[in-house]
């Protein structure tokens, strides 16, 4: 196997990307954006996440935020250090964070981080867990791929049979990862690959592969998926993951999350680009305002905001974006 000296469009080459001033927080723009927390121009938040009603958010220089209101107010948490934090999941009991330098912090409930042994030095840029199993999974550069069966606690490196992935054996840079409710693994990286297993990362099934680098996975109810990534590209599955076709995004923007609603909403974000479909992909609208058109997003992050009425509590989706300037917004359908 070789390893290749490459550029990334993903997580970490986003500081090139231009810097610009938001509007006062609590305002819209264009009613497509409403912002909620504005950092400083060096700021930038990577991953958010939601479990019931707490939220967090990951970003440079060992930052988090925390939420106790469905995201309505944010509060920074002591920082873990200077390493980047790149990405974060939480069960309702547990959460994992992971980083540059081969970094895992795990804690539970809202008791202190601690660093956890990875095994790896490279860049860790995604993870997944499985309450049900204790099964976690990160995956990250030059085909890192490291699965923990106790939550987080130890971590084994899982080695991937390069050469019959691509013709000169490189080591593709791993960007997402997710796992299913049966227990399915799925990763997605460069040279659009979308790999899964069944067996604990044992052995691995080709799903796609292509020319660009995708970025960003989401798997659904119903069996409906899609990935995204480099140039424009949006795949979607509607058979659970096991094959995957490229829909026409009218975009050549390089998409960096996605998110669906089991309603067909979906949701596409990244660099200078914000797309939204309301019938699965089929069609596309792109946001126009300033703030996308001159900045960054990260990472979507879906949470339910509830509201206390006369003898009615109202239940509203929201989805969050996190990114550049540390900033984080709600997307207005």
């Amino acid at each position: 196997m070789r390893r290749a000296v490459r550029s990334s469009l993903g997580t970490l080459c986003l500081a090139s990307a231009l810097m610009l001033s938001g509007p006062a927080v609590g305002s819209a723009t264009e009613d497509q954006l409403t912002l909620v927390r504005a950092g400083l121009p060096h700021d930038a938040l990577f991953d958010a996440q939601f479990q019931n009603g707490r939220g967090l958010a990951v970003g440079a220089h060992g930052s988090i935020l925390e939420s106790l209101d469905d995201g309505r107010n944010w509060t920074a948490l002591d920082s873990l250090g200077d390493l980047s934090l790149l990405a974060i999941a939480m069960s309702p009991e547990r959460s994992i964070i992971v980083g540059q330098q081969g970094a895992i912090f795990v804690a539970t409930g809202t008791e202190p981080y601690r660093r956890v042994d990875s095994g790896s030095t490279e860049r860790l840029l995604s993870v997944a867990l499985d309450e049900a199993s204790g099964r976690a999974v990160v995956v990250g550069g030059f085909g890192t791929v490291l699965i923990s069966n106790d939550a987080g606690e130890t971590w084994n490196a899982r080695l991937l049979d390069w050469e019959s992935l691509n013709e000169e054996g490189l080591e593709a840079h791993l960007y997402d990862v997710e796992i299913t409710p049966r227990g399915e693994i799925f990763i997605i990286g460069e040279f659009g690959l979308i790999l899964s297993s069944m067996d604990g990362g044992s052995t691995w099934q080709t799903r796609a592969q292509g020319d660009e680098s995708l970025f960003a996975l989401h798997l659904g109810a119903h069996g409906i998926g899609y990935a995204v990534g480099q140039d424009g590209a949006v795949l979607r599955s509607q058979d659970s993951g096991q094959s995957w076709l490229r829909l026409d995004s009218g975009s050549r923007g390089n998409m960096l999350d996605v998110w669906a609603s089991p309603e067909e909403e979906v949701v596409v974000v990244g660099i200078r680009t914000l797309l939204r479909s309301s019938d699965g992909g089929d069609s596309w609208t792109a946001a126009s305002d300033r703030s996308v058109e001159r900045g960054w997003y990260q990472a979507l992050a879906p949470g339910i905001v509830s509201q206390q009425g006369d003898e009615v509590t109202l239940h509203e989706q929201r989805v969050y974006a996190v990114g550049q300037m540390g900033k984080i917004v709600t997307i207005n359908f």
